[in-house]
């Protein structure tokens, strides 16, 4: 987990940095994205709080090659034409959808257990360790999907996608194993 808090600070290192001192100051109820690493094996901690503008501000700043007019474009994605292609997943977006409520998958191995479901207007992945020693908990609002989806032939839209998931309060992502705690949720303070 040691990738994990340096992806961390270095996400939250970049969005800072990208968007410059102008940008710190939330509007009112614009929320904050909130991020926690905790490693006791290693004595680190990082606690990152910022506001949603700032990110938004990250994203408009990012390089042209990977985010054209905030979309990025896959085009031809494998050789023999074994990947998903844009048009592919979202046909089948559109059909898990409209499925409603329904546990999709459950993968059960040796020592873990996957499961994907929706449960109103969110998709969950959940990946639990059979000893209890690791948890993965992603939640997923539908409208985050179809924003991200709503790009032009084969771009996926992340500006609009982010910007659905602005409107989202609580967690995101949960990740827990026996050497570290990550969180990552949206709320309306910054501490």
């Amino acid at each position: 987990m040691r990738r994990t808090t340096v992806a961390a600070a270095g996400l939250v290192a970049m969005a800072v940095a990208a968007s410059g001192p102008a940008t710190v100051r939330a509007q009112s109820g614009a929320g904050w994205l909130h991020v926690r690493v905790e490693e006791p094996g290693h004595q680190s901690k990082v606690s990152v709080n910022l506001p949603v503008s700032v990110v938004e501000a990250a994203l408009q700043a990012a390089p042209e090659e990977a985010l054209r007019q905030g979309h990025i474009h896959l085009g031809h994605m494998g050789h023999g034409g074994s990947e998903m292609s844009v048009a592919d997943l979202r046909r089948a977006w559109a059909q898990l959808k409209a499925t409603g409520d329904a546990e999709f998958a459950t993968v059960e191995d040796d020592d873990q257990t996957v499961k994907i479901a929706r449960t109103g207007a969110i998709v969950l992945v959940h990946v639990q360790k059979r000893n209890g020693t690791e948890s993965v908990r992603v939640e997923v609002p539908i409208d985050v999907v179809d924003a991200l989806l709503s790009g032009p032939g084969d771009e996926l839209d992340v500006r609009a996608a982010f910007a659905q998931l602005q409107k989202r309060r609580g967690d995101i992502v949960r990740v827990k194993d026996e050497n570290s705690n990550v969180r990552i949720w949206i709320d309306e303070e910054g501490k």
